[in-house]
């Protein structure tokens, strides 16, 4: 009797134990969040990600994850966010941000699209970064992660044109036409396009391009540069 009794006590004790300990760790204000660190942001603010967190004072160990997730999502520029508790009072914040690679313009605006081909954001004004038009596309409206284009051959030609855009500050493009997948040309601020005809083999065709567009011969001259896959590259002049 005297056995269990000392058992039912130890219990009593570690319950209550348990209980000190969890009043403290969420009560205790030692344990609120005071530091926030965001790191992986570039388009969007470290200001206006700790605004969406809404983490500021919050108990450590009481944060959703996935709520805060979650909110800082509603940022249409956010792919994803990893959160770490760095007890007793900081998180840190690991943004993955969508990667925007083109603009297509809708009546007077301009919404940026992603990697992948999808609408991202409505602005005002044409960004300043490294960022090409894309023509050719018809869109009738506005809506957020939606791909540009329900046509599948549109589509994949897009999303290759898009992984080129390392290219677009050397080669000084500035929108590439669509309305024909079997013949897209790339405008330049240069007075020089180049006509890549399909999809296939864009970082052979660009690096040729850019190889001529170098060349002495071109040098203030204005025209056309005809790319294909076979290696074979003509220069028109206008």
């Amino acid at each position: 009797m005297e056995k269990k009794n000392n058992k039912k006590a130890r219990m009593f004790i570690f319950l209550v134990f348990v209980f000190l300990l969890f009043f403290l760790l969420t009560r205790s204000s030692y344990f609120n969040i005071k530091v926030i660190n965001v790191q992986g942001n570039y388009l969007v603010s470290k200001d206006e990600i700790i605004v969406l967190s809404e983490l500021y004072n919050k108990n450590i160990f009481l944060i959703s994850s996935e709520k805060v997730k979650e909110r800082i999502k509603n940022n249409p520029y956010i792919e994803d966010v990893v959160i770490k508790r760095n007890i007793p009072s900081s998180v840190t914040l690991i943004i993955k941000e969508k990667k925007i690679r083109g603009i297509i313009k809708l009546d007077n605006l301009f919404i940026s699209i992603d990697d992948k081909g999808r609408m991202i954001q409505e602005l005002d004004s044409f960004p300043t970064d490294k960022i090409f038009v894309i023509e050719g596309i018809k869109i009738k409206e506005y809506v957020p992660n939606e791909y540009v284009t329900n046509d599948e051959k549109i589509l994949k030609s897009l999303i290759e044109v898009l992984k080129i855009s390392d290219y677009t500050k050397e080669l000084g493009i500035v929108s590439v036409n669509l309305s024909n997948i079997d013949n897209i040309t790339f405008k330049t601020n240069k007075g020089i396009d180049i006509d890549v005809g399909d999809c296939s083999n864009l970082d052979y065709k660009l690096a040729y391009a850019k190889s001529i567009l170098k060349s002495d011969i071109l040098k203030n001259q204005k025209g056309i540069i005809q790319v294909r896959s076979s290696g074979v590259a003509v220069f028109k002049r206008r």
